[in-house]
Parts: structure tokens; sequence; C-alpha cells
């Protein structure tokens, strides 16, 4: 009964990697299983090998298969010995792990066929390099409270918030008559408001019209 050694290691970062060694009767799953042992990950989603050539293209896929209550069709790891598709010395295997979430990929190269020895396979011979993260870390989002928020956008635009103050007029008994612009009466025509709405001189002007201009002092 033959051992198969193969170096395993990330597709991205080939400074990690691990040396496994498996018997010919020995399956995918038990590949699969001690692949996950030595990278350090939950085997918590899905998982493929792919028979591969000499440039790392993916042929046949051996699947996981996690449900074995539905009847479904495929190569499925548990049932594929590992010697019924070594057609090479130097056969190569594609592993790709999480497809749908972190998409790992790891590259297995059958680097020598040894004789069996009375030790528990599939086994670590040697590894190298620490194994990254399985999932990422992320950060809260930082929580800013509106005033502060609005204090910073205005901060960025480099101007500032002016408050508008608005001025009411009093009428004869010093009630509020509501808020005015005070114009000119040229502005006013300009803008095709009504010509009552003047500023502070043309009202002083219209009052002292109204009393009778200039008193003549009697000598």
């Amino acid at each position: 009964m033959a051992v198969y050694r193969f170096k395993v290691y990330f597709e991205d970062d080939e400074s990690v990697w691990r040396e496994i060694e498996i018997k010919s009767t020995q399956t995918f799953e038990d590949f699969h299983n001690i692949i996950q042992k030595a990278i350090k990950f939950d085997d918590a989603h899905g998982a493929s090998f792919y028979v591969s050539n000499d440039t790392w293209r993916k042929e046949k896929e051996i699947r996981i298969l996690r449900s074995r209550k539905a009847l479904q069709k495929g190569t499925w790891m548990h049932e594929t010995k590992i010697a019924t598709l070594i057609d090479d010395p130097h056969q190569k295997f594609l592993y790709e792990f999480d497809p749908e979430g972190g998409n790992w990929m790891l590259h297995a190269e059958l680097m020598k066929i040894l004789p069996d020895s009375p030790v528990d396979y599939p086994r670590i011979s040697k590894s190298n390099g620490n194994p990254p993260a399985q999932y990422k870390a992320t950060l809260p989002t930082d929580v800013i409270e509106e005033d502060e928020d609005e204090e910073e956008i205005h901060e960025e635009k480099g101007g500032y918030v002016h408050k508008v103050t608005e001025h009411y007029a009093e009428g004869e008994e010093g009630e509020e008559e509501g808020p005015t612009t005070l114009r000119t009466k040229t502005e006013a025509e300009e803008l095709g408001e009504d010509a009552g709405i003047v500023g502070e001189e043309e009202e002083a002007t219209e009052d002292f019209e109204e009393e009778g201009g200039f008193e003549e002092e009697e000598i």
C-alpha cells in the first residue's frame, strides 16, 4: 500500500505550506479533513478538489457532501479514493474552500510516493508559516451625533453656520406687526414688491412731509 506525500500551500502565499501524507486507499474527504486541521479552519463551508494540469487549470471536480439525506449527482469526496485520480508522479489538485465567502484556494502537489509505515494517516509531516485568519475582523461603525456631524460638514467646507435673525416692526401702539424686510423704495420697485415696504430713511422723509415740512419761525 502506497503513501502519498503532498505539499499543500495557499495560492496567494506560497510561503505558508504544509506537507501532508495520506494513504492511497484513503478518500478525498480524509484529505479535506487533514487540510482543515493543518490550516486551522472551522470546516463550516463548502469545499471541492479539482484535478489540475501543470498550469493549475481546473478540470474534474470532487465535492464535499454535507447532507447525505437527498440523492444528489456528482463525484463526492467520501466516495472517491486518492489513488483513483493519481495519473502523474507529480499530480496536482486545486483545493477550494468557502467559495461563496472567503474563497480560499490552495494548491496540492504530489511530491513523493512512500511505502506504508506503522503510523496513523493522514498526517502533517512538516509545516512552514502561520496560516491567515479564516475570518477578517470588522470594526464597528463609528456613530456620530447629529450636531457634531453638521459641525464637521461645515468645517470641511471651510464655512460657518450663520443664524438668521428676523426683524419685527412695531405699530403705533407697540404691537408687533410680524416680520418685515426693510428695503429702500428703489429696491422694492426693482423686486416688484409693495413700495410701502421701504427703508428707515424713506419712512422718516414721508412722515416729515405728511406733517407739513419745515415750520417757519416767527420773528
